[in-house]
């Protein structure tokens, strides 16, 4: 390196120390998700493991199956595998599950860094699925109100699975 390029090196390095560094998982469509996703169902959680190996494991009883093979149960990965991954489960909550096989864990893991859990509640007497707004909604999707997080979003459930079960239907 010669003279002039030794005396720049210092300055670019000082120059890219300063600006911070973020890392964030990339918005996706639920047409992508669905697509990712090896086995989407909808599931209550009757088991959250303690940690082992710095992991927990979740496993829930399955009333529907959106897509995929039919099952009654499904183990998937309930902790975070990088920074921005916000996988997790609570025991005996409902949530609607976009599920992929794991290459980091023994079992499933929830599709896109964990925004693949849509945990369910009721807004009047409607079901609700929570989800990040990093999930990028078609047109005329129910998207009912959603409190106290401008993360968050809750979709009317039956619209989503009609949506899921559309798209599932096509690619056959």
């Amino acid at each position: 390196m010669t003279a002039p390029g030794k005396l720049w090196l210092p300055v670019l390095l000082t120059l890219a120390s300063t600006f911070p560094l973020h890392a964030k998982v990339i918005s996706l469509s639920l047409e992508e998700l669905i697509k990712q996703a090896e086995l989407i169902v909808v599931a209550k959680v009757e088991k959250v493991s303690s940690p082992i190996d710095d992991k927990r494991y979740a496993e829930a009883k399955v009333t529907e199956v959106w897509k995929g093979a039919q099952t009654e149960s499904v183990e998937f990965l309930a902790s975070p595998t990088w920074a921005c991954d916000v996988s997790d489960a609570v025991k005996g909550e409902t949530v609607v599950l976009f599920l992929i096989k794991s290459k980091q864990s023994r079992s499933y893991q929830i599709a896109h860094s964990g925004r693949g859990r849509m945990p369910q509640r009721a807004v009047g007497d409607r079901p609700c699925a929570d989800l990040y707004e990093d999930i990028r909604l078609p047109d005329g999707i129910t998207n009912l109100t959603s409190e106290g997080n401008a993360w968050i979003r809750c979709v009317d459930v039956p619209s989503l699975k009609d949506i899921v079960k559309r798209q599932v239907e096509k690619k056959s």
